[in-house]
C-alpha cells in the first residue's frame, strides 16, 4: 500500500503507511531515499541494517538514512501502521551541521530509537497541526523541532554494538514488551516479566537493555508517560485522575517524571496543544 499524505508542503510531508505483509513472509530489501522519521503505531516487526535485526513496536522511531538499505520482517505477526515525517534533505544538512554529521553514513549513530515520551509529545503536537489544518509554516515548525530533539537523543545513543541479535532474544523482548504494555498501570514485578521473556531476571536484564536501549524499568515508566501523553493531548481527563491512570501511584512523581522527560509539566503540555 503506498503511503496516504496527510500534510505535504514545504520542508515537512507527513505520511501514513499501513504495512499489509503477513507473518513469516519474506523480507525484501528497501532503501530510503529521503532522512525521515517513522512513528510505530500499531503492530510489530524486525529491522535490520547492515549489522543486526531489532524488534520495533508501538512508539519505537525507524530513522531513515538516504541510499542506506534496510529489511523489514514479521517474524511475530503480519503488519504494521507509521506515521512517517519525511524532510528536505537541505533542512535536515543545515540541522546535523552539514557537512559534519553523526556516523559515517550520514545523520544518525543508530537508525532504531527506543519510544521516548519528549518525542511522543512532540508527535501529539504535530498531529495537532495538521487536524487543525494550521498551515505549511506551523506544520514545518513543529517538525524541525521534533527532527532537532531525535538527532540530539541519537547522537547520545552509545556507539554500535558489534552483537548481532538472536532470533532467540528477539522472541524474549517481544514477549516482555507485550507485558511491560499490558500492565504498565499495574505494579510490574522484574520476576513476572522475566518469566514471560523465558529467562532468568539477571539475564532478561541484560538482554532487554542491549536489545531495547533502555533498561525494563525505564522502558515502562516511559510507556505510561507516553499512554499520559495521549491522554493530556485526546480527552480532558484530570491531571490528577490521568496519573493515576496510566499507573503512578503518586502525583508529583508523575508531574516531575513527566516534567523530566518532556520539558514541560503536564498541564503547560495541555495548554500548549490548546
Amino acid at each position: 500500500m503506498n503511503p496516504r499524505p496527510l500534510a505535504r508542503d514545504g520542508l515537512v510531508s507527513v505520511f501514513e503507511y499501513q504495512c499489509r505483509a503477513h507473518k513469516g513472509e519474506r523480507p525484501q530489501p528497501e532503501q530510503f531515499t529521503y532522512p525521515a522519521i517513522s512513528f510505530v503505531r500499531e503492530g510489530l516487526f524486525g529491522f535490520r541494517d547492515d549489522k543486526r535485526t531489532r524488534l520495533l513496536s508501538r512508539g519505537f522511531l525507524l530513522l531513515s538514512e538516504p541510499g542506506r538499505q534496510y529489511e523489514v520482517s514479521h517474524e511475530h505477526c503480519g503488519g504494521d501502521r507509521c506515521v512517517i515525517f519525511r524532510f528536505e534533505p537541505r533542512a535536515f544538512d543545515e540541522l546535523a551541521g552539514a557537512p559534519r554529521r553523526s556516523s559515517e553514513y550520514g545523520y544518525f549513530k543508530d537508525l532504531v530509537l527506543p519510544p521516548l515520551p519528549k518525542i511522543e509529545a512532540l508527535h501529539a503536537l504535530a498531529q495537532r497541526r495538521i487536524a487543525q489544518k494550521s498551515g505549511t509554516l506551523g506544520l514545518e515548525e513543529v517538525g524541525l523541532d521534533l527532527a532537532n530533539e531525535v538527532l540530539v537523543q541519537n547522537a547520545r545513543r552509545p556507539a554500535k554494538s558489534p552483537h548481532v541479535g538472536s532470533l532467540k532474544a528477539r522472541d524474549a523482548v517481544f514477549a516482555a514488551i507485550h507485558k511491560l504494555e499490558r500492565d504498565s498501570t499495574t505494579d510490574v514485578r522484574l520476576d513476572d516479566v522475566a518469566s514471560a521473556a523465558g529467562l532468568s531476571a539477571f539475564h532478561f536484564l541484560r538482554t532487554f537493555k542491549r536489545e531495547v536501549g533502555v533498561t525494563p524499568y525505564r522502558f515502562l515508566v516511559q510507556t505510561r508517560l507516553r499512554h499520559a501523553v495521549r491522554l493530556l493531548a485526546e480527552t480532558t481527563i484530570p491531571v490528577t485522575d490521568i496519573a493515576f491512570d496510566v499507573g503512578f501511584g503518586d502525583l508529583s512523581n508523575f508531574i516531575n517524571s513527566f516534567r523530566r522527560e518532556v520539558g514541560l509539566s503536564p498541564r503547560r503540555f495541555r495548554d500548549r496543544l490548546r
